[in-house]
């Protein structure tokens, strides 16, 4: 029986040429040494698949996998296939790793044996200047859950939203059928983190940079969705619906409501108030809908003062009586 590689590094491939090389070079140049790499080829239409196959030919570790075009999701998905490391981790092409990423999470993962490991990003470029709150979510600190907590989640900076920043026990991923929703075009990453997390046995965070990020590229679909706003906010109300009603299949509202509660607010409420496009009503009695038939609404007595007032400001949103 082969012997499993240490570490598994899964890239998505469409559309990016101009920033391929770059992540390829941060990856076949990791310290540590037993790691595999794989491409996934998204029917990408530029000169990418050329680039990695000529990484392919200098450096055995690394496999492309084939596939029609499915969005970034159904890549990950494609690369988890075929994924046999110890720890998987989901590297963007137009991202990179730091040089000792692979050689810091392996070190941590037999340390503390954790099924997801989460560590610091360093966003770029500097100019523009990256947004305050990307910063802010990508600064981690030292820190061990033993069990999932909902802290791990709603309270440590890096707990959400991004999929990039952590790395996942490969035996984890597999044992929960974990995948990303390829039906979801817009948020991926939370949707599969409100549904993977709560299940990991242990967590560990780490304030080590080991990933830098490219917070803008013009094209992007992230790029695309923040130019528009009510579209993007359509999609973020959908993602709460398919994360709330997996939450209450597995028995979770009932067991942390009060935590989802005031999540499902702070991150809903403060966007529609700033929306004031004609559809703001609708949108708001959609998440309201939401709220009510998975029982979330029945938590806002015991949420803080500020989480019911900004609920009553959803109601009044909604225009319902």
């Amino acid at each position: 029986m082969d012997k499993r590689p240490k570490v598994s590094v899964i890239i998505p491939i469409y559309n990016v040429e101009s920033y391929l090389s770059r992540c390829l070079e941060s990856v076949v140049n990791q310290t540590l040494l037993d790691i595999e790499i794989i491409g996934v080829n998204d029917g990408t239409k530029d000169n990418s698949v050329q680039i990695i196959r000529e990484y392919m030919a200098l450096d055995h570790r690394i496999s492309l996998v084939e596939k029609e075009n499915g969005g970034l999701a159904s890549a990950r998905n494609a690369g988890l296939k075929v994924a046999s490391g110890e720890i998987v981790l989901f590297l963007d092409s137009d991202d990179y790793l730091a040089e000792n990423a692979c050689e810091r999470i392996y070190e941590e993962y037999l340390n503390h044996g954790a099924d997801i490991i989460v560590f610091g990003s360093t966003p770029f470029p500097e100019i523009p200047e990256p947004d305050e709150w990307v910063v802010w979510k990508l600064n981690c600190h030292d820190i061990f859950y033993p069990e999932f907590e909902t802290d791990v989640l709603f309270k440590e900076p890096c707990g959400l939203p991004f999929a990039w920043n952590r790395a996942f026990a490969g035996d984890f991923l597999v044992k929960n059928h974990l995948k990303f929703p390829e039906d979801v075009l817009f948020g991926e990453d939370i949707v599969f983190l409100f549904e993977a997390t709560p299940q990991a046995n242990s967590i560990q965070f780490i304030e080590d940079k080991l990933h830098f990020y490219q917070c803008f590229r013009q094209g992007s679909l992230m790029f695309r969705y923040n130019g528009e706003i009510e579209k993007k906010m359509r999609q973020h109300i959908r993602n709460m619906g398919i994360i709330t009603a997996y939450w209450y299949k597995r028995g979770w509202i009932a067991k942390w409501g009060k935590d989802y509660f005031e999540w499902f607010i702070s991150f809903i409420v403060p966007d529609l108030i700033q929306y004031e496009g004609e559809n703001r009503d609708k949108l708001a009695r959609a998440a309201l809908k939401i709220m009510n038939r998975y029982g979330v609404n029945e938590w806002k007595k015991k949420a803080k003062f500020e989480f019911r007032e900004k609920y009553r400001r959803l109601i009044r949103m909604a225009k319902v009586k």
